[in-house]
């Protein structure tokens, strides 16, 4: 589908400008906006990439629909010229062809079962009353980390930390962390948000305290520091309620494609 940017930035649109206009005319069939070579291309296709640039903030326009509609021709051209010179009969073009092809229906068959079973506002509220439930009594904690590629540069800041260093300037120095950028701050957390190798050693610290030792996990080796901790604070429900409802659409997702798994044959 074509959006905005690539109204604005297309190589294509940039190597064949005007090509549609010096192309020879010919009739178009109906209910198509343009024919290439007797290859008609359905008006519906253009409505559909108006709508998307439309959602992208462009406004619908005599303009917008002329740089779009040279925009399909302009593909159309190249695609039948792809085709006439084989290049889709190659043994890559078709191991990528099968995969475009099954990305295309994975996307149909789970866009139309979230379809057929959305959802719900009611759905939401009664997670988001379960989670308030199962967080009752829990703790908060509000940690800082960061995270170091060798063992022996752990333990070598951990040393400029226990020295009087600040943590937040040598995160921002030393870290490999995305949090890096908030001197290793990653704000109020429970447990069962972050790897137990950490919560298990989180929850041990008191109130700006730090890991006697670095902690190793894929990521690499973490040193943490407590900042502080509280009794559990909800949001909510107006605050959590995206974030519900994308967790629900991935159990959702998870759970239809568990059962066709379970129902088919698979060889390995």
């Amino acid at each position: 589908m074509i959006h905005r940017n690539l109204v604005k930035n297309t190589v294509l649109s940039l190597l064949l400008s005007g090509v549609c206009a010096l192309s020879s005319a010919q009739t178009k069939p109906a209910g198509s906006m343009a024919a290439v070579n007797g290859v008609a291309i359905p008006e519906a296709l253009l409505e559909q990439n108006v709508r998307a640039n439309i959602a992208q903030g462009q406004k619908d326009s005599p303009e917008l629909r002329q740089v779009l509609k040279d925009e399909l021709i302009n593909r159309e051209i190249l695609a039948q010229e792809s085709g006439r010179l084989g290049l889709d009969k190659t043994p890559d073009a078709q191991t990528q062809w099968a995969q475009v092809r099954q990305t295309f229906l994975v996307e149909l068959l789970l866009n139309d079962y979230m379809k057929r079973n959305p959802i719900t506002d009611a759905d939401v509220k009664a997670e988001y009353d379960r989670q308030l439930v199962a967080m009752n009594g829990a703790e908060q904690f509000k940690l800082s980390l960061m995270v170091l590629p060798t063992e022996d540069e752990a333990k070598a800041v951990l040393a400029r930390l226990r020295k009087g260093e600040a943590f937040a300037k040598l995160a921002t120095e030393k870290s490999i962390d995305p949090s890096k950028k908030d001197g290793g701050s990653i704000g109020w957390v429970v447990p069962g948000q972050i790897l137990p190798a950490i919560a298990n050693v989180m929850v041990n610290l008191s109130k700006g305290g730090l890991v006697a030792a670095p902690i190793q996990t894929q990521a690499g080796w973490n040193i943490i520091k407590l900042e502080d901790k509280r009794p559990f604070k909800a949001p909510t429900l107006a605050e959590s309620q995206n974030e519900i409802r994308q967790l629900l659409v991935q159990k959702q997702r998870f759970e239809y494609v568990k059962k066709l798994r379970d129902a088919a044959k698979v060889a390995q």
